[in-house]
């Protein structure tokens, strides 16, 4: 169970509804090899769409992110109901930041978050993965954080996992498998066509709810990045005295 409900971390709400019969066979696997299907694929994506919910006392973070095993990624990171959002692309070393006014005011609180939305006035910050204000951010602009984090050991027929509907994630037929420990539970969703991709992964461990879905894998992230007139230098910043907020990436970042 210990490793479906450390994926959670990344998930939120269910849309599913009865699929047709699939063509890959998965359904008729064991949970056990289901499951490790679904995990493999994920853990051998160079590149693919993540979007992920979580929900938990503080409030509920959503996050949409393309990226790939190069730490390129292009996202957002919402904070409901009145945190803010945060835009970020990531190329190669180069890091675009935007946080939005609202969520400048709830990570720096008082003067600081006016300030920064101020000298900002809706452009982007702009600097080096290696940058400590920027640092936090990057490293969620990687596959291998996504698989490090979630995926982190295979399942095997010991694991209490059990073989549950099929369902739909987003059109696609897939087939459910579950595992619980007392209240916590977690549900993985494979495809059954084409390759057992791993669609969807849900569930709760304590107060904190989630989703995460996955889709296109092995497509390319986004390139655009924002032009030089509409971006800030983090040093810059710096230097005004006035510096990005550190440790508000949440849901999964």
């Amino acid at each position: 169970m210990s490793k479906l409900a450390v994926a959670v971390a990344a998930a939120g709400t269910l849309l599913v509804g009865l699929a047709a019969p699939g063509g890959n066979g998965i359904e008729d696997e064991p949970a056990h090899v289901i499951a490790e299907k679904g995990r493999q694929s994920l853990l051998t994506a160079r590149s693919l769409h993540w979007e992920g919910q979580t929900k938990d006392a503080t409030g509920t973070y959503v996050v949409d992110f393309h990226l790939d095993t190069e730490g390129n990624c292009t996202g957002t990171v919402d904070v409901l109901p009145k945190g803010g959002r945060l835009e970020i692309i990531k190329r190669g070393q180069d890091v675009w930041m935007k946080p939005d006014a609202v969520f400048l005011k709830a990570q720096l609180p008082g003067q600081t978050g006016k300030d920064m939305a101020d000298v900002l006035d809706g452009r982007w910050m702009h600097g080096h993965a290696d940058d400590a204000s920027l640092r936090e951010f990057s490293a969620s602009c990687d596959v291998a954080h996504l698989q490090r984090e979630y995926m982190p050991e295979p399942f095997t027929a010991a694991d209490d996992v059990e073989k549950g509907a099929k369902a739909l994630v987003k059109g696609k037929p897939a087939i459910t498998v579950t595992g619980r420990s007392g209240d916590d539970w977690a549900t993985f969703y494979v495809a059954t066509e084409g390759k057992p991709y791993l669609l969807r992964i849900q569930g709760q461990i304590g107060a904190t709810q989630g989703e995460a879905d996955f889709s296109e894998y092995d497509e390319p992230v986004p390139t655009r990045t924002p032009p030089p007139a509409q971006s800030v230098d983090v040093s810059d910043l710096q230097t005004a005295g006035t510096r990005p907020a550190g440790g508000a990436c949440r849901a999964g970042c």
